[in-house]
């Protein structure tokens, strides 16, 4: 059997283990489909005779539970008792109603809170989702102007969304928002609309006595909200939960490497950077596997990092946070290596130049013209690639850290598998680094090829392209951190 043949065989094999593992037994929770790390809200405002109601929704996704279950525990036993819980639903609503505003004809309306009550639902990698439903109640004229403004967990990504509706002899008109939910209240998220949810938080209407108008389909229109960093990888998460014995640990080590390489092969980890600098930048095959090692510490360190700022600023800092800053960074580190690689190149090649063409007079006599066969014919690649360039190469595909690896790492804390979780990411992290180091020996592959069938300028050109192709990608993730933060 050839290496080749060997080689599918393998492969064939990993991808049958994966799909069977993904597909059979009980199946796993599903992630938040607004992605693991979001904080959603919806206000659904009613108006009847004298008196108006508003139904907040407050929907978090696995990490800001994770976050927040150290207050509902609020003796540090481990466990959430169903006076705990209450106690903090009633708490975390009186919270949430000092965060919004409703104001007729320019007079503020008193709320009240009348009832809450909290649900938990499972998540990924064994993480709860929460679900908070508040009740709040006003008295109002019976007609007016009126503005709502909801000011909760600014700067939080997430879906926003707000809906008024009246009853009998209540009648709406001039509304800013829909008299129907298009998520049903946060219990079903649109798919069209996922990857750019609601962002509303304010409205305003008018109100008179009168008949309720027939509710209309959405029409609220709200920003795009952009940068939440969405999990991937149901399946490679579902490994915390699974019961260990030493064959189940080594098979879902081995999932977790072949998770990794299936996740290498997705958008982003500098795939094309990594191709691109080491046809550019005269790099060997040492290289490509210094490069894929490299990608591999540094993913593990990031997604460890992640973790250190979720438990030492839980409560104050919003870890998603992190991610616009690091893909800005990764812009700009892919930006600087490949402008930097573009000017080294084109300055080899004009020093190339120098030499097939150069030539010596000696005080107007002699004139020697060095021909082009008395020159070096290696081609302006062939230089050294600069191990400081490989490490900035490794920040650029390694830095941003993995949203599922990172809710891994959660996950295991929370099941009190930490040992475990930290081998399912360093599992992970090697099988990014393989489908990486296999990525570079291709490209190197090709480049090898490129070099056999061009001459000339067209030679000399293949690494001053290479390098614009990292610059175009450092500024494509450098313009999309910067306008995830603005």
């Amino acid at each position: 059997m050839t290496l080749r043949r060997r080689a599918l065989t393998v492969l064939s094999f990993g991808f049958a283990i994966v799909v069977a593992m993904a597909t059979s037994g009980t199946p796993p929770a599903s992630a938040h489909p607004l992605g693991n790390f979001t904080v959603n809200r919806y206000s659904g405002i009613v108006l009847s005779p004298g008196r108006v109601g508003v139904l907040y929704v407050l929907d978090m996704a696995e990490i800001p539970t994770f976050q927040e279950r150290p207050q509902i525990d609020a003796n540090n036993d481990g466990s959430e008792s169903a006076g705990e819980v209450q106690a903090y639903a009633s708490g975390k609503a009186a919270t949430l109603l000092n965060g919004v505003t409703l104001a007729v004809d320019g007079r503020g309306v008193a709320l009240r809170l009348t009832g809450s009550v909290v649900r938990f639902l499972p998540g990924q990698a064994g993480l709860a989702t929460l679900r908070l439903e508040a009740r709040f109640e006003g008295r109002i004229a019976a007609a007016g102007s009126a503005t709502y403004r909801d000011w909760n967990y600014a700067g939080r990504i997430g879906w926003k969304e707000i809906t008024v509706r009246s009853e009998a002899g209540v009648a709406v008109d001039g509304a800013s928002v829909p008299g129907i939910s298009d998520s049903r209240e946060l219990l079903a998220y649109p798919k069209d609309l996922l990857s750019s949810p609601l962002s509303v938080t304010s409205a305003t209407f008018r109100f008179h006595p009168g008949d309720p108008a027939a509710l209309a389909a959405s029409a609220a229109t709200g920003s795009t909200v952009t940068g939440a960093p969405v999990a991937s990888g149901g399946s490679f998460a579902a490994l915390v939960r699974w019961r260990l014995t030493p064959l189940v640990v080594a098979l879902s080590l081995a999932l977790a490497f072949l998770f990794g390489c299936l996740h290498a092969l997705g958008p982003g980890h500098g795939k094309t950077i990594t191709a691109a600098y080491l046809v550019g930048a005269g790099a060997r095959v040492r290289h490509a596997m210094t490069v894929g090692v490299a990608v591999a510490l540094m993913h593990t360190s990031s997604v460890l990092a992640l973790g250190l700022v979720l438990f030492v600023l839980a409560r104050t800092f919003p870890v998603e946070h992190v991610y616009p800053w690091l893909t800005l960074l990764t812009g700009v580190v892919a930006l600087t290596l490949g402008t930097g690689l573009f000017l080294t190149r084109l300055m080899a090649r004009r020093r190339h130049l120098g030499v097939v063409h150069g030539h010596r007079h000696d005080h107007g006599e002699d004139h020697d013209h060095v021909q082009a066969g008395d020159h070096d014919h290696s081609h302006p690649w062939d230089r050294p690639a600069a191990g400081r360039n490989l490490i900035a190469l490794a920040v650029a595909g390694g830095i941003l850290p993995s949203p599922t690896a990172f809710v891994v790492l959660t996950g295991s804390i929370s099941a009190h598998r930490i040992g475990y979780g930290l081998g399912l990411i360093a599992a992970f992290s090697l099988g990014l680094a393989t489908a990486l180091i296999l990525i570079g020996l291709l490209a190197l592959r090709a480049r090898s090829l490129v070099a056999a069938h061009l001459r000339g300028r067209w030679a000399a050109l293949v690494p001053l392209g290479s390098a614009l192709v990292i610059v175009g990608f450092g500024l494509f993730f450098a313009a999309r951190g910067a306008t995830q933060l603005a």
